[in-house]
């Protein structure tokens, strides 16, 4: 029997300080706000501080509550994720408000709705409570899709807008979510063996069950609506993320190539049929020979990234506005010339560290939901960041998708938190809804 005030704490008292992980690596993540501030500040201004040290620390705000949150209601999920996907929010959020602050502030508003909407689908994935709901989003994204085509906008080449007064949004960004629950769910009933085993499912063991033809038939519709609307890059992104999590979930590796020469055709075909994308094409095999005009875009990339050499030219002191879509399609490339080779590797380290630890949460997540979910996850972060990436760097034809999490884009930004909120959500229960452990 302790006395009063000298009481051991029991074992859910100290789990309601853990995470100090996180605590310690949002700490970081907050520091490099602060940090891109001072300098944005002196960059612009030639004042130490300035309204961009505000606006870029408060960028980084709601992952700081996002911890306190997960911590206070003792939320056994990984530590390592939150704060990564924060600073890839405020490594590009910079650059954003940089060239037009306008948008920063838009932006700013963006990442708060998305954090806030990314907390409650931790704790439904985690709890499991969105299993069973993915043919319904799935359904749903369908019919926005269809009504898309019919009554949207068109912008960049692509009809992917739907307005509903003066707010629009892209229902394509909200599929790759439905895509990621609808997939999870499906597949986790029709192949139950334990993520990681050498198990293999042949193809007409796939086709042959109804419920795989209904997913296969519904992931299909969504990317031919995707590319009806010639937002092909979409399109491609869905595709590539589809297919990955069909192989993680049935090894069939014949299944997977045979997929990825269909993906490769379908590319090469659009190529032909959209004008835009053959402009694209064009622009990427040779943007010298008109370089004022279908290549200047991919000019003015190779110039920023160039000029900003090793260690860049300091946050306000570029030329990132020379670019065609800096804020939004060539953002790594703005970023580039301002934080050099040495800050564009360390952006590009975030994402890699963000995809592979998504990854190794997925073999080690509580059931086969939760590991499909996480590979359907981390395969959008990672195809995305991928194709743009190697947009901007002219290893391949730009695709009009944005930076996951950096770029500017209010859909963009909410979708690639949600992403980020099911993925942290599919790493493990919380203590209170695990009775203490995974099951």
């Amino acid at each position: 029997m302790t006395e009063k005030g000298n009481q051991v704490p029991n074992a859910s008292d100290s789990a309601r300080f853990v995470r100090d992980a996180e605590r310690s690596l949002m700490g970081i993540v907050m520091l490099m706000s602060l940090t891109a501030g001072f300098s944005l500040s002196l960059g612009k201004s030639g004042k130490l501080v300035g309204p961009e040290v505000a606006y870029c620390f408060a960028s980084s705000v709601p992952f700081a509550l996002a911890h306190l949150l997960f911590a206070a209601g003792r939320f056994e999920g990984d530590e390592v994720l939150l704060p990564l996907a924060g600073a890839a929010v405020v490594m590009g959020y910079p650059a954003v408000y940089r060239l037009r602050p306008d948008l920063g502030v838009r932006q700013l508003a963006f990442i708060w709705l998305g954090v806030a909407i990314m907390i409650p689908l931790v704790v439904l994935q985690s709890r499991r409570k969105l299993e069973g709901m993915g043919h319904l989003a799935l359904g749903g994204s369908i019919a926005l899709l269809v009504l898309t085509l019919v009554a949207g906008e068109e912008r960049g080449g692509a009809r992917s807008w739907l307005f509903v007064g003066d707010m629009g949004f892209q229902p394509s960004e909200v599929a790759k979510i439905a895509c990621i629950l609808a997939g999870a769910d499906g597949l986790s009933k029709l192949f139950t063996a334990d993520p990681g085993t050498k198990a293999r499912a042949r193809a007409s063991e796939i086709w042959g069950c109804a419920e795989a033809r209904r997913i296969i038939l519904m992931w299909g519709a969504v990317m031919l609506l995707t590319v009806a609307q010639r937002d092909v890059g979409t399109a491609m992104v869905i595709y590539i993320s589809c297919v990955a999590m069909a192989y993680a979930a049935t090894g069939n590796r014949v299944m997977a190539l045979v997929s990825a020469g269909i993906g490769a055709c379908a590319v090469i075909v659009a190529g032909q049929v959209f004008p835009h994308i053959g402009v694209r094409f064009s622009s990427w095999l040779n943007p010298w020979a008109d370089a004022t005009g279908s290549g200047y875009q991919m000019a003015q990339s190779f110039y920023a990234l160039a000029s900003g050499g090793i260690f860049g030219r300091g946050y306000g002191c570029g030329s990132p506005w020379l670019i065609p879509a800096a804020v939004t399609d060539m953002l790594f490339s703005a970023t580039g010339e301002e934080i050099g080779l040495c800050g564009t590797l360390g952006l590009i380290a975030i994402y890699f560290l963000l995809v592979g630890h998504g990854y190794s949460c997925a073999r080690r997540a509580s059931s086969r939901y939760c590991a499909l979910a996480a590979v359907g996850a981390a395969n959008i972060i990672a195809v995305q960041t991928f194709v743009i990436i190697g947009g901007n760097l002219g290893v391949l034809p730009l695709t009009g998708v944005t930076l996951p999490l950096a770029s500017y884009g209010g859909t963009s930004m909410v979708t690639s938190l949600a992403i980020v909120g099911i993925l942290l959500g599919s790493t493990r229960r919380p203590l209170a809804a695990s009775g203490g452990g995974p099951n």
